[in-house]
């Protein structure tokens, strides 16, 4: 019986210094399997977002920026994200119901309604608006290129000239054995999605310009179930929450979403009538985006 006892004390003392050797568990790094097809990530793309023609959402905004005298501004409200795609967006800020931001387009124009200390709108065509938008009077982003950034654009077709290139994830803050990315080479400018390998959902989106110059970034997450009143067994998945940051306009844009829906209701035609917005919200001064003096560089507060 002793001896038994003596042989198991020795068995045990020679497992707890083995484990006082070992230090701590060695744990192998997450290594990233091989990468999707391009028909893979689309088909999974096209199931979320193709069908998704027409939105409807309340939303609550966050929005810093500098308006066309160079001063810094933040606002926050309640408002709504509304676009008929592929070129009518509105992104409304208001309180208590009255709405004081209003950033919007149509087909040909786009505009940046402010009824703040002045009531005044800032129109200009959709060619070539962006540089003059950010540049020269401070607006935080296309409307758009929101609809990019929210990765809430139809893919191009396997097989098509812009269809993308899935890559490995190369940016900061984004686990490459978790993330990877696909990116589309458009007219003028490259747009990189980030999706998660899991299921692919979009984790957030690069805009850069042929010289490599980022021009917008968002990240996305809390992905919901849009509510199809048309088609109500699709099963269309959007983030509810978007954070876009525009470096040249010192811009950054929060959005959190609810009440996501798509319907024949909305969303009206009248949100995306320019001319009746003015009349509208009693606008005093119409200005063209041409017209607009640059701020100087160190102006503003």
């Amino acid at each position: 019986m002793r001896s038994a006892i003596a042989t198991l004390i020795f068995v045990m003392c020679v497992v707890l210094l083995s484990a006082c050797r070992a230090g701590p568990t060695q744990i192998a790094p997450d290594v990233a399997g091989p990468l999707p097809t391009y028909e893979e990530v689309y088909a999974q793309a096209e199931a979320r977002v193709g069908a998704l023609d027409r939105f409807w959402a309340r939303a609550t905004v966050g929005l810093r920026y500098k308006d066309a005298e160079g001063e810094r501004h933040y606002e926050q409200g309640e408002g709504h994200l509304q676009f008929v795609r592929p070129s009518q967006v509105a992104l409304t800020i208001g309180k208590l119901g009255e709405t004081y931001l209003l950033l919007g387009c149509d087909d040909e124009r786009f505009w940046w309604i402010e009824r703040l200390n002045t009531k005044r709108a800032f129109v200009g065509g959709q060619n070539g608006a962006r540089d003059l938008a950010i540049e020269r009077v401070g607006v935080p982003v296309l409307p758009t290129d929101l609809l990019f950034l929210a990765d809430l654009v139809p893919w191009p077709l396997p097989g098509d000239a812009y269809a993308g290139k899935v890559i490995d994830a190369d940016r900061d803050g984004l686990d490459p054995s978790a993330v990877f990315a696909v990116e589309f080479n458009e007219s003028g400018r490259t747009r990189r999605v980030y999706l998660t390998r899991t299921v692919f959902d979009p984790v957030g989106v690069d805009l850069f310009s042929d010289d490599g110059r980022l021009i917008a970034s968002s990240e996305l997450s809390m992905h919901e179930r849009v509510l199809n009143h048309i088609e109500p067994t699709r099963q269309q998945r959007v983030p509810s929450r978007m954070k876009v940051d525009v470096p040249s306009a010192e811009s950054r844009i929060e959005l959190n979403l609810k009440d996501m829906e798509i319907s024949d209701r909305r969303p009206k035609a009248v949100v995306f009538d320019l001319d009746g917005l003015i009349r509208r919200f009693g606008i005093d001064e119409v200005i063209r985006l041409e017209d607009v003096r640059p701020v100087a560089q160190g102006d503003g507060k």
